[in-house]
């Protein structure tokens, strides 16, 4: 049966997209490999409404849902016939009473392709008491669910979802599964569902357009274009996949050619309207459209036509009465626009339209054009910001998205707010305006969802500047050498900004250099205004100062001042004279200046709070500081002075006054927002719970900003309120934040805060939640940074690398070791060269797990070798060795696997150190791995027995005089045929040099060495290395006290991946010092910090086992030993002497007889073992 394959699903996507005409080629195409199948007839009949369906009704599975589609048919014609449909009532009571599971299921799913829910809910509720395990039924369900009116049924669909998949083949099962996540946003599960059906059924369209969306929805512009373009080699027609690569071209290449208001397109769109319109007189959303449409060609006329024509077909349509208002502004009938649809006793229309963000932009519009208050007009564009962004909440970015977004809607607010602030300038410290945000907030929200718009970019970038303290006018002044002026303008400040000095001031003598910038402009078709050409001269001015060009930064504001004497823009020049005059540290001069600005002039606030700026951060007088605030307020008495005042209050930590005239300036004027201030400054005051509730107050003026929610969040934290802080957050979640980088970051920040507590006090459900909220809003990030910030990709993979660990260990806690192995993997996944995952996963988990991470992957085996010798597990390590051989038998070439290799060799303190140069000496010629191959066979070289250089304590003997010379002469060998190829390179190949002048102790040499390693350690280059050498170096010369000093410097260093050796290497030298003088104490904390860092560091037990023994603690000397020969690999037999001495002290024998064999075996020819211990130990088990 075609019900079985991909047919059905197929058809049921075109129908559920509308595309009837696909559903009947479909169909129709079909039947003629499955000749006259029901289930086929039926989608070709409800498709096409014909009366095939008469010949269906017979059919057991297909006769209730035969009687639905006639009875809907006849409604849908125009002249019903009400007998007929009737009839057909009566026969679908009649056969749904006595329907079975299969009738009742097409029933439904008629039903809910045409969007009768409640219906479609009957019916499959019929059906599952009938066959409750029926896949088919409990997927319709999942569906029926998803789409559904009511949010509450919605998260169900899920668990229908999963119960009716019972295997790859369920098509319809599985998109629905991936409508559910992209519903939820989770795009990552959407797209493994897209894959896994690609995979199964490769034919099978919807699937890749689903992934398309995916991607898009991700904003992955070359994933996307990649799928549409695979659609469009299967069907060059594709509906969907061509609307991508035009949402592509338009969106993301920014070609806007053949869109917008282009008057050739918009004329074949009107064609097409028109035409969809002949053919539905009575469809009121067509004739909008063609409004919509004459509207943009500015037929003003005619698009008033056709709203009211749309109006008396249906009158409670919106976009028909918000088209009526909105063609009347742009023939500038304000009068007539107001009296006829804004009168106040036309309640009903006002109810109506209330909710449409179209009308308080059109009230806004009109407000503007009668000169209404500047506070109605920001609140009418506040509230339709509002409500335009309140449709976009929950909504995937998409093509939906976009046509949702209406960019010219939100273009003409961010031009309302510039139109009336053309001579605005932002005082220095001084909040920016709510208009100013706002705008700011549109843009990016325009720019992140459109990056191609040049006019957002555009509109973007005057703001930022605004934001710097920019005054200019709007461009709305006409083209010519006005606009290369502002080209020029905009330019040096981006150059001065960005700290291009010179580039920015060759720029702005440029701009100097134009007509009518020394000069007045004659001429309103090129003027430039008084306040714009000033803004060169201190732009050159604050260019030049920066510079270091003092004299000529003087001449110029010299030159300025005499030009703009007696204008309005000569305090600013004033203000730009304390700026030079504090850069040469003449604070009195730089506040005489500033006193000497009145109250009357325009600039009085910015000098008082520069003058104040100077009183405290250079005169250090806070008190002096708060009265020229205390002035400001006096002499211009008002909300946002009072503000001021306030603000400075906080600035010097007196949150109690600051709450003070806050709360005044509320009586004053209620409507300033100044509840999160408020809370803010009663944090301060350590007044958390009459914070809070500022805190839900300003949340509820300021819905959009997250940063807030964060904000209470973490003091409900502090209040131990722990679920009032998780539904705070998770409210914040749900809302799209306009600027996602800094607010995801701060969310998840308080998160992890929450987290933490939430661990602490075991609500492992909320912690559940909030790490799966954590890891999904994480992963966002990372896809997003990837397309629009690449810079910041490598911050934010660590970030999720963080979360994934946590997540890991929790489950660990909890004994769910599967679980943990998931998230750590997660977390390779992502950060394969990563330590600290590695050896969270080697604590926490078996080793066999980090194969697949490493058998390709050399510099991850470096550092996991590392990482096995610090924690004492280098047992295991031959296993890797052994997979990769497996894995790429050619690998054994590679220079890493032979580094890698060689550094085993040497971690294991075998004897099998030709081995371990053998492979280092193959990776020396590399240019990744030479450099660490080339340092390790030198320190081989140099000190094969891996002893305490320079220490007395543990001496074993001391080698020939003619094999000290071989080595060196060896180690000097390989360092003459290192080539550096970077300054680190050559940096290391000094500090060898000098460790081999060191180890030759020749005194001359060894002071050569000292001087050059002093001259490092100045530059700190490799800081740690060349102390150790230096302290090595004086013990060389019996200098032991500086040897000590420089030692104890090194010991008082954080550990880290980098030093973790050479600090070893230091504790160990200092403790053999301090065994020397008997300093029992200090030793213990340098032994126990190199075993903390290295659980192999045979060295450290060995000095323990020691002190033990010199204590005539045997037993626990026994102990140490043991662990110092096993961690050797039993290579010394000096270790082994004394472990079996200590046994043989505390009388355990066999063991001593044990370990003497050991040593014999390994050194024959080492007989102070055999004469000593061996036979005492023998002859006391006789005894």
């Amino acid at each position: 049966m075609s019900e079985n394959d991909k047919t059905c699903p197929l058809i049921i996507y075109y129908m559920r997209e509308k595309y009837y005409r696909h559903a009947i080629n479909t169909a129709v195409k079909n039947l003629k490999l499955y000749n006259n199948d029901p289930v086929l007839r039926f989608f070709k009949a409800f498709a096409t409404l014909m009366e095939e369906f008469i010949q269906l009704r017979d059919h057991p599975y297909l006769s209730l849902c035969s009687t639905a589609a006639l009875i809907y048919a006849h409604k849908r014609s125009e002249t019903i016939d009400l007998e007929a449909v009737n009839q057909l009532n009566w026969e679908l009571k009649l056969s749904g009473s006595a329907a079975g599971d299969r009738a009742l299921y097409y029933a439904a799913l008629l039903y809910w392709i045409l969007e009768l829910e409640l219906k479609a809910r009957t019916c499959i509720k019929k059906m599952l008491k009938l066959s409750e395990t029926s896949p088919e039924g409990l997927i319709l369900k999942g569906w029926i669910a998803l789409t559904s009116d009511t949010e509450e049924n919605r998260p169900q669909a899920i668990r229908y979802f999963d119960s009716g998949v019972q295997d790859a083949g369920n098509l319809f099962g599985l998109m629905g599964k991936m409508e559910f996540f992209m519903a939820k946003q989770n795009e990552l599960c959407a797209l493994d569902i897209a894959n896994q059906i690609i995979v199964s059924h490769p034919d099978f369209s919807p699937a890749l357009l689903m992934k398309m969306k995916v991607f898009v929805s991700l904003r992955d512009w070359e994933q996307t274009e990649a799928v549409a373009q695979r659609v469009l080699e299967r069907d060059g027609r594709d509906l969907k996949a061509l609307q991508m690569m035009t949402v592509i071209a338009a969106a993301k290449d920014g070609n806007m050619e053949l869109c917008g208001h282009n008057p050739e397109i918009l004329q074949m769109l009107t064609v097409f309207v028109r035409r969809v319109s002949s053919r539905t007189p009575v469809a009121s959303d067509v004739i909008c459209e063609l409004g919509y449409l004459l509207n943009h060609q500015s037929k003003y006329k005619d698009a008033h036509k056709c709203y009211s024509t749309a109006l008396k077909t249906e009158p409670k349509c919106t976009s028909a009465l918000v088209g009526t208002v909105s063609s009347h502004p742009s023939s500038n009938n304000i009068i007539t626009v107001q009296k006829h649809y804004f009168h106040p006793n036309i309640k009903r229309k006002k109810i109506i339209i209330i909710k449409n963000s179209e009308v308080p932009l059109l009230k806004a519009l009109l407000g503007r054009k009668q000169s209404a208050g500047e506070e109605t007009v920001m609140q009418l564009l506040k509230d339709a910001t509002e409500l335009h962004f309140s449709a976009l909440r929950g909504l995937n970015y998409g093509v939906e998205y976009l046509q949702m977004l209406d960019l010219n809607f939100l273009l003409q607010i961010v031009c309302m707010h510039l139109e009336s602030k053309q001579d605005f300038a932002l005082v220095p410290g001084q909040t920016p305006p709510f208009w100013l945000k706002h705008s700011n907030m549109i843009l990016e929200t325009v720019i992140k969802a459109v990056p191609g718009m040049s006019v957002s970019c555009y509109y973007m970038t005057i703001f930022q500047y605004f934001c710097v303290c920019v005054c200019f006018e709007l461009m709305s002044v006409i083209y010519q050498v006005r606009d290369r002026f502002r080209f020029h303008l905009l330019k040096a400040r981006a150059l001065l900004r960005s700290g291009d000095l010179n580039n920015a001031i060759q720029c702005l003598k440029i701009t100097m250099s134009m007509p009518r910038v020394r000069r007045p402009s004659e001429g309103p078709q090129f003027f430039i205004s008084p306040s714009e050409r000033v803004s060169v001269y201190l732009e050159l001015t604050e260019a030049l100062r920066l510079n270091g060009e003092q004299h000529e930064a003087t001449r110029v504001l010299q030159d300025a001042i005499l030009r703009f004497k007696g204008t309005p823009e000569e305090t600013r020049l004033m203000l730009a004279n304390v700026d030079l005059a504090l850069a040469r540290d003449d604070v009195d001069a730089a506040v005489v200046v500033l006193q000497n600005i009145l109250p009357t002039e325009s600039t009085y606030i910015q000098a008082r709070e520069k003058m104040a700026h100077i009183y405290l951060e250079r005169k250090h007088n806070e008190k002096l500081y708060i009265t020229c605030y205390r002035e400001i307020s006096e002499q211009l008495p008002g909300a946002h002075t009072r503000i001021l005042l306030a603000d400075a209050f906080m600035k010097i930590h007196q949150p109690e006054e600051a709450v003070k005239i806050y709360r005044e300036v509320e009586k004053i004027a209620p409507k300033d927002t100044l509840a999160k201030k408020i809370g803010q400054a009663l944090v301060k005051a350590h007044e958390y719970d009459t914070a809070v509730s500022y805190y839900e107050l300003a949340l509820k003026t300021d819905t959009l900003d997250c940063l807030m929610s964060v904000e209470l969040s973490e003091l409900l934290l502090k209040l131990k309120r722990f679920e009032k802080a998780q539904q705070v957050l998770e409210k914040a979640l749900e809302r799209e934040p306009m600027s996602f980088s800094k607010t995801k970051v701060d969310l998840m920040q308080s998160l992890k805060n929450s987290l933490t507590f939430f661990c602490g006090f075991s609500m492992c459900i909320q912690m559940k939640m909030l790490f799966c909220q954590l890891h999904d809003l994480q992963q966002k990030v990372v896809f997003r940074t990837a397309n629009e910030h690449p810079e910041e990709l490598e911050d934010q993979r660590k970030l999720l690398v963080v979360i994934c660990c946590d997540w890991a260990r929790e489950f660990h806690l909890r004994r769910n070791l599967e679980k943990a192995k998931q998230h750590y993997t997660d977390a390779l996944n992502h950060s394969p060269d990563n330590e600290e995952v590695s050896k969270h996963y080697l604590l926490n988990l078996n080793i066999s797990f980090l194969f697949p991470f490493l058998i390709d992957n050399f510099h991850a085996m470096a550092k996991f070798l590392h990482i096995l010798r610090r924690m004492g597990k280098l047992d295991d390590v031959r296993s890797v060795f052994i997979a990769c051989e497996k894995f790429s038998p050619l690998s054994v070439r590679e220079p890493g696997y032979n580094y890698c290799k060689g550094l085993y060799f040497w971690s294991v303190h075998s004897c099998q150190l030709t081995d371990a140069l053998m492979h280092l000496n193959k990776a020396r010629g590399d240019a990744d791995w030479g450099e660490p191959a080339v340092d390790l066979m030198d320190r081989i070289c140099l000190n094969p027995d891996r002893d305490v250089f320079g220490g007395e304590v543990l001496h074993k003997g001391q080698n020939s005089e003619s094999e000290s010379e071989t080595r060196i002469s060896t180690a000097h060998n390989i360092l003459s045929m290192f080539r550096p190829r970077s300054k680190s390179e050559q940096d290391k190949l000094e500090l060898l040099s000098n460790l081999c002048r060191i180890s030759s102790k020749e005194p001359k040499e060894v002071e050569r060495a000292v001087l050059e390693l002093t001259d490092m350690q100045a530059k700190n280059v490799m800081l740690e290395a060349s102390l150790l050498m230096m302290a090595q170096g004086f013990v060389q010369l019996k200098q032991i006290p500086r040897a000590r000093n420089v030692l104890k410097r090194l010991s008082r260093i954080e550990w880290s991946d980098t030093n973790a050796d050479d600090l070893e290497s230091a504790c160990l030298l200092l403790a053999d010092m301090y065994i020397k003088t008997g300093k029992y104490t200090q030793v213990d904390k340098l032994l126990d910090s190199c075993i903390r860092h290295n659980q192999s560091c045979s060295k450290a037990y060995e000095y323990r086992g020691l002190i033990m023994e010199s204590e005539q603690r045997h037993s626990d000397a026994a102990l140490q030993y043991e662990l110092a020969w096993k961690h050797s690999s039993r290579a010394h037999p000096a270790v082994g002497f004394r472990l079996a001495f200590n046994y043989l002290k505390c009388k355990n024998y066999t063991l001593a007889v044990d370990v003497c064999h050991q040593v014999l075996q390994q050194r024959p020819d080492y007989p102070e073992i055999q004469d000593e211990l061996l036979t005492r130990a023998q002859l006391s088990l006789r005894l």
